[in-house]
């Protein structure tokens, strides 16, 4: 397309981007400069005039400095190769979008069409199968729409005396189906599942419930490149926390405040980063060895992997490495967990230098889970960055790594 037609139809410059981008993200122009290793006068020419604006390499430094997925954002079209653009969409995610239109327009005449006993029974299954399996997405999208179909159809027949509990049982459906969008990046279906767990949460009148759907939210906002907006939920959310009187309660909290540390790295506050970590941190050192949320996973192992995760976000890439290599991946409460703190590992390795432990860590988090990696924008981008350098001695396992991402 040539540039005319872009102008017409983005009237803002590259610069009137950058600017736009991060006075929403309330980061200051001499922060900005600082972080990309430039002077304020020099951002100000790039924002102004659009000096130095058509160097790429300038772009993905002020994209990743602002927490953005890549500079797409900031010229207005896609620069991303096309085998990376975004990742495949996973077959269930029609059926699922589908159900939930369907099972609200169209319930059961005669009513549901099982117990909430049998339903409970149902979900319980579906999270263990979730936080077990090496094949969750499959497994998890197979249910999914009888899942929301029978929730929904319960809490639409529900008697009075029933109601809160089959809202309470449809909200824990519904983040189901929202964890299982968030991980496949179907992110417009993960807004609509977590808008469906608050007002669920609502009705079923349960504070704690209500902060797990908001813990839910923030998870989806930072899938949607609001990490601003994720932290802002999180932090709201905790306010809905009763306490820290029990494991689980302060469990949650501890949750929220991850999801609020990332957020805030992710928008250049490393000091509120860290001291929400900080917090989260001291929470889990007052659980019992080996305690985690059940639905969260929160745990001391979660916390030492959002620490990784955090010192790569914070630019920290050299610490990560080092701090992933203490980890121990078998304390890690889940496959899919597990699988994409491997990916967090290959992301620290390439962003610190370290080559030729990139693909070991792919290939870890492909052990664990097939699937994690095949829908992760992320591990497509290193994969795809691992070609471009490939090695002779990798190629046999780059090569079968790439067909699996469909990678040419």
């Amino acid at each position: 397309m040539p540039s005319s037609e872009k102008r017409s139809a983005d009237p803002l410059t590259t610069g009137e981007r950058v600017k736009w981008h991060r006075e929403r993200r309330g980061v200051p122009r001499k922060a900005l400069a600082e972080l990309v290793g430039r002077s304020e006068e020099w951002l100000r020419l790039l924002e102004v005039e659009g000096r130095g604006a058509e160097r790429l390499s300038n772009l993905v430094n002020i994209a990743h400095a602002l927490g953005m997925s890549d500079a797409s954002t900031l010229v207005g079209f896609d620069l991303r190769p096309r085998s990376t653009a975004g990742v495949p969409e996973h077959p269930a995610v029609a059926e699922v979008r589908l159900a939930l239109s369907l099972a609200l327009l169209a319930p059961a005449a005669d009513g549901p069409r099982c117990t909430m006993r049998a339903l409970q029974e149902r979900v319980q299954h579906a999270w263990n199968g979730w936080r077990m399996s090496r094949a969750q997405y499959i497994a998890l999208g197979a249910v999914l729409p009888d899942l929301l179909t029978d929730a929904i159809a319960l809490a639409h027949w529900a008697p009075e005396i029933e109601r809160r509990a089959a809202h309470k049982l449809l909200t824990h459906v519904y983040l189901l189906a929202q964890r299982f969008a968030f991980c496949v990046s179907a992110t417009s279906l993960a807004t609509r599942c977590t808008d469906r767990a608050l007002l669920a949460a609502d009705q079923a009148d349960d504070p704690e419930l209500l902060a797990l759907a908001g813990w839910a939210a923030a998870m989806t906002s930072l899938a949607a490149d609001e990490p601003g907006e994720a932290a802002a939920i999180a932090l709201c959310a905790r306010e809905h926390v009763p306490g820290t009187s029990t494991p689980r309660e302060a469990a949650l909290r501890g949750s929220l405040l991850l999801f609020a540390a990332i957020g805030a790295a992710r928008v250049c506050r490393p000091g509120d980063a860290w001291r929400y970590w900080d917090e989260a941190a001291r929470i889990a050192e007052q659980l019992h060895h080996g305690y985690q949320h059940p639905h969260t996973q929160f745990s001391s192992a979660n916390v030492a992997v959002y620490g990784v995760a955090l010192h790569v976000e914070t630019g920290n890439a050299i610490v990560a490495a080092d701090e992933a290599a203490r980890l121990d991946p078998s304390e890690i409460p889940s496959t899919n967990r597990r699988a994409q703190h491997f990916i967090d590992v290959a992301r620290s390795h390439h962003r610190a230098g370290n080559a030729a432990q990139v693909l070991p860590a792919l290939l870890a988090s492909v052990a664990e889970s097939r699937e994690t990696i095949v829908y992760s924008s992320d591990a497509r981008d290193l994969v795809l960055a691992q070609v471009r350098a490939s090695k002779p001695d990798q190629a046999p396992q780059l090569a079968q790594l790439a067909q699996l991402l469909d990678i040419a």
